[in-house]
């Protein structure tokens, strides 16, 4: 009999994403037939190269349009008719590529109501945002969403698969419309998965791309067969929104603990030797992604009022103009010796690489998804058994004071982000949290027990995730024998 299988998509390049990675990992190594699909506008829309993640089949394409693709049937015709409908063909993929192309420029130029000046020409732009934004509906305004659509349809149908696992807020509608595709033609439908990982009306992003993405997502959530979210919050906020049949399942980004060492990888070296601090020195660490609505200006601020102490950034890129901002703050401050920026290591390294900090820090400001949210980097300082000094965000300020892990403290919100005088005081606030922690780390660490460890890893996730994809499938396979590498490769 063959494996089940389950097609995945999501609409980036996969390479940076730690949750669709694991997912189709774990799938994979629990005996499913992965096959793994991502986007990357550089390449062409037929995949021409296949990797592997473990055992997952993992592909990428751009976008395309179906008449492109059906023209390339045609491509060696010799018969007239054959030629005569390729001729047809590529004329029609022609005008859907200046359709896409005007319209994307029409989405540039366009103006929210009220924020244009009072000349005639931003007048003219938001009457053109009444008359073509309108409600948002996502197939005027995110046409890319289609030609994706396009270039990923062949893949799934010719893949077959039981389950299709739309990730994040760019797929849902693919997922579904393929499925109802597969089955207008004859074959089973595959059950479809919205996994949603974020709160769509809380992320920032442009009011037209946020009506396109909510009506998306409102238009297919109930269409779903399942639907999977990272967080009890977010899980409950769906179930009400949309009057879904049963809560969403919660499968939470929480780091994998359980891999067979990569010999060709190596032992991580820990941040504390990589920055050369001694065991004695007091190490404060931030992980992840920068901008000012992370707070970690909040850190640096509070630098004069911690003695002593020093602050690690883990982040992408050294010389991003607002980190470079935050270790020129802290040398006005007088602290630019006790400030480090470290490169990002593998993601499923991180909790060995963060393990000889002494805690770890989540100052982020208040926006309705960092409410709602336990981020990726609150279990990854878990598993590094770091003590927590985090914000007053609500999911995560409850889950520290339920566990005893660590501080909470108050901050301000994202549209005060630029308040000298509530960074002030945040920095005040953070200093005695943090002081606090730094005092008995010892004692707030002893909070993480084997057994919560092994229910907040991702392992005991996935699991989870596993069994619905069984239920969905009708069938459960064996797991695969053996461990691979997690690594992407050929």
């Amino acid at each position: 009999m063959t494996r089940p299988r389950v097609a995945m998509l999501v609409a980036n390049d996969i390479t940076r994403d730690s949750r669709v990675q694991k997912v189709a990992y774990s799938a994979a190594e629990a005996g499913f037939d992965v096959l793994l699909l991502g986007y990357d506008a550089n390449l062409p829309a037929v995949p021409a190269r296949t990797t592997h993640i473990g055992a997952a089949q993992v592909v990428r394409t751009g976008l395309s349009n179906r008449f492109k693709l059906k023209s390339e049937q045609y491509a060696h015709a010799t018969a007239p008719a054959d030629r005569a409908r390729s001729g047809a063909l590529r004329a029609a993929s022609f005008a859907a590529r200046m359709d896409y192309k005007a319209r994307r420029r029409l989405m540039k130029s366009v103006k929210e109501p009220g924020t244009g000046g009072p000349g005639v020409k931003d007048k003219a732009k938001e009457t053109l945002w009444k008359v073509y934004i309108r409600d948002g509906d996502w197939r005027r305004t995110a046409r890319h969403l289609l030609l994706l659509e396009d270039a990923w349809s062949a893949v799934v149908e010719d893949f077959r698969p039981d389950v299709i696992h739309a990730h994040d807020m760019h797929t849902p509608g693919i997922g579904v419309r393929i499925a109802d595709r597969i089955a207008r033609e004859g074959g089973k439908r595959p059950k479809v998965v919205y996994d949603a990982h974020e709160y769509v009306e809380g992320v920032h992003m442009p009011t037209q791309r946020k009506l396109a993405y909510t009506g998306l997502e409102r238009e297919f959530v109930r269409r779903a067969d399942a639907v999977v979210t990272v967080s009890p919050t977010l899980a409950d906020m769906l179930l009400e929104k949309y009057a879904l049949r049963t809560r969403p399942t919660v499968v939470a980004n929480a780091p994998m603990v359980d891999l067979e060492p990569d010999a060709e990888e190596g032992k991580v070296t820990g941040i504390r030797e990589t920055i050369g601090l001694s065991d004695d020195v007091p190490l404060l660490v931030y992980s992840g992604a920068i901008s000012p609505a992370r707070g970690v200006d909040i850190m640096v601020e509070a630098l004069p009022l911690l003695d002593g102490v020093h602050v690690a950034v883990v982040c992408g890129d050294r010389k991003d103009p607002y980190v470079r901002s935050l270790v020129a703050r802290a040398g006005e401050l007088g602290a630019g010796d006790r400030i480090h920026t470290v490169p990002y290591v593998a993601p499923h390294q991180v909790p060995e690489f963060l393990s000889s900090a002494t805690v770890g820090v989540i100052p982020i400001l208040h926006t309705v998804n960092h409410e709602i949210a336990l981020i990726t980097k609150y279990y990854e300082y878990m598993h590094a058994k770091l003590p927590i000094v985090v914000s007053d965000v609500e999911a995560m300020a409850d889950k520290t004071v339920e566990l005893g892990c660590g501080e909470v403290f108050a901050v301000r919100t994202t549209d005060e982000v630029a308040d000298a005088a509530l960074r002030k005081r945040d920095a005040e606030a953070f200093a005695e949290a943090a002081g606090k922690v730094l005092a008995d780390p010892r004692g707030y660490a002893a909070a993480y027990t084997d057994s919560l460890l092994a229910e907040n890893s991702w392992e005991g996730q996935a699991s989870v995730l596993v069994a619905l994809y069984g239920a969905l499938a009708g069938r459960a396979p064996e797991p695969l024998p053996g461990h691979r590498p997690f690594a992407e490769s050929e």
